[in-house]
């Protein structure tokens, strides 16, 4: 549970430096009953933005699942891919698109508040970019019913480690001084104080501050070997 958290504190991070609010596990009621949530939920307002986001990272820690021209070659669609004892694994929360556009879920009146509908998954799954708009477009296809007609859709997939690069993008072109009060954004926040850095107080040697720059880097560098 607590790695799940996590990367879904990664994923909201970064819609919340993109100007989004941002909701955790928002609960919702399935059409069937039980419950279920959406892992991430964010919103602009302005552009009237909505974004539908899972997170998903499973197996061993070093895990990742690619899917290539051969696997899509071997395994079929992106939807047979990820069946785990002949149910879907990651892909199951796209069923739950239909309610989430209702009237009954996020807005009582959805068509009013959303423009534009991102589906996101984000996680260990590595998409090739040989087949990533055709994985795109049978995702689409698969939820294409459930959207209200004149919703613009993107189908986004990521890895958590491009979500993690495009935060420090991200929070490194922010012209906010002061901590982000939010853990995520504050770690991105420092990463781009040593990568970064304004050296000072260095005294009359000024050659010293590209050295002291390589130095800083090859600490980083150094814990990724």
């Amino acid at each position: 549970m607590s790695e799940a958290m996590t990367v879904e504190t990664i994923v909201e991070a970064y819609w919340r430096l993109q100007g989004y609010w941002t909701k955790l596990r928002f609960p919702f009621q399935k059409e069937r009953g039980g419950w279920s949530d959406i892992d991430i939920l964010a919103y602009h307002p302005e552009e009237k933005s909505l974004v539908i986001s899972e997170s998903k990272v499973r197996g061993s820690k070093r895990d990742i699942y690619a899917y290539t021209k051969y696997s899509r070659e071997e395994y079929g669609t992106i939807f047979e891919y990820d069946k785990e004892k002949k149910k879907e694994n990651y892909l199951a929360f796209l069923r739950n698109v239909k309610c989430i556009c209702s009237n009954k879920t996020v807005f009582r009146n959805f068509r009013g508040m959303v423009n534009s509908l991102i589906v996101q998954l984000v996680s260990n799954y590595f998409i090739d970019n040989d087949v990533l708009q055709e994985v795109k477009k049978d995702i689409f296809k698969r939820i294409e019913d459930s959207i209200p007609a004149g919703v613009k859709t993107e189908i986004r997939l990521d890895t958590t480690l491009e979500i993690i690069c495009e935060i420090i993008k991200l929070e490194g072109k922010s012209p906010q001084g002061r901590r982000y009060g939010h853990p995520v954004i504050d770690i991105a926040r420092e990463l781009n104080r040593y990568l970064h850095p304004d050296i000072r107080y260095t005294g009359k040697e000024k050659k010293m501050i590209e050295g002291i720059k390589g130095k800083l880097r090859k600490t980083f560098l150094d814990s990724l070997r």
